[in-house]
């Protein structure tokens, strides 16, 4: 017969075990030059601190800290792979971009918006993180979040980079394909404008008259953001990299294709190189590659876990660093 105290005991050791492997959160604010960046900063409990910190680096659009855009996107990506890597030993940052949930910016300077803003924020998210006391500090970016992780690692000390579902190619190159792939079939007038305006934002010049049906990807508000992109290509940034780097990318990603990773890899043979095959573009698998299922699945379901394999493929990352 069971002895019931040693149960009760038994449970009482897997609750302490349990408790040293969760997380310890709280907010925190970086001063920035134009107002005040707003995060959370995850810390493992436990008898030994983190040695090493990562900050997560949203993609684009109105991402928040989280992962959940205010666009009806909720699968949460950013605060589970932040739990994951918490609970092996990390301290993880996530923030809300500039103009993003709390990070508030005044509306009247939206449209002055440049993607090296965003490069600059997350140079001062890295500084932080020096500033706590970590030995190593690791930015993780998503998506565009990617080549803002390796053109802020141009700018500050980093001891590691994770390129996550990250662009292999410049973006007119990327919108040129995206656009593609829904226009062609379907309106090919459209798609010749929509080519011939990236053509001349890639140039540097701004353009005026934008169809109606453009005017959220290409409009004149989001034009100096674009410009300002289009100065880096990820493949000489990657070429440039001189920090250990890890490429993750998802075979069912049907916004930034496997081949951006591999393009990335061929351009630093050196990183490490990692394709999930069911992984969609919000870090969750899902067996479908249409769109329309994915966005009714894994972009809104914040109770579908993370891809398999992706917290194990970066934890064992970072425990190299």
């Amino acid at each position: 017969m069971k002895n019931p105290l040693l149960n009760i005991a038994l449970c009482a050791m897997l609750a302490i075990s349990a408790a040293h492997l969760s997380a310890a959160e709280r907010e925190v604010t970086i001063d920035c030059p134009w107002g005040t960046l707003y995060g959370t900063l995850a810390t493992p409990d436990g008898d030994t601190a983190a040695r090493t910190a990562v900050v997560i680096i949203a993609g684009s659009g109105p991402t928040d800290r989280n992962g959940n855009s205010t666009v009806g996107l909720r699968p949460a990506s950013y605060k589970m792979l932040s739990d994951e890597l918490s609970k092996a030993g990390f301290a993880v940052l996530r923030y809300d971009k500039r103009a993003i949930g709390r990070s508030e910016y005044p509306a009247e300077r939206l449209d002055e918006l440049t993607f090296d803003d965003y490069v600059d924020d997350a140079v001062l998210c890295i500084d932080f993180l020096r500033a706590e006391g970590f030995d190593a500090v690791v930015p993780i970016g998503h998506s565009e979040g990617s080549l803002i992780a390796l053109c802020a690692a141009q700018r500050v000390a980093v001891d590691g980079i994770v390129s996550l579902s990250g662009a292999g190619y410049r973006l007119d190159v990327i919108l040129n394909r995206q656009l593609s792939a829904q226009l062609l079939a379907t309106d090919i007038g459209l798609l010749m404008q929509a080519t011939a305006i990236i053509n001349s934002l890639a140039a540097g010049r701004r353009v005026d008259e934008i169809p109606q049906a453009l005017q959220p990807l290409l409009g004149s508000h989001v034009q100096p953001f674009i410009i300002s992109q289009l100065r880096y290509d990820p493949y000489d940034l990657a070429r440039r990299t001189r920090q250990p780097l890890l490429i993750v990318a998802g075979g069912n990603d049907v916004q930034i294709t496997p081949d951006n990773a591999e393009r990335l890899h061929a351009a630093a043979p050196d990183s490490q190189l990692a394709i999930l095959p069911p992984m969609t573009h919000v870090l969750k698998d899902c067996d479908s590659t249409d769109m329309m299922t994915q966005l009714s699945s894994v972009y809104s379901d914040s109770t579908l876990p993370l891809a398999e394999g992706l917290g194990s493929t970066i934890i064992s990352f970072l425990k190299t660093i």
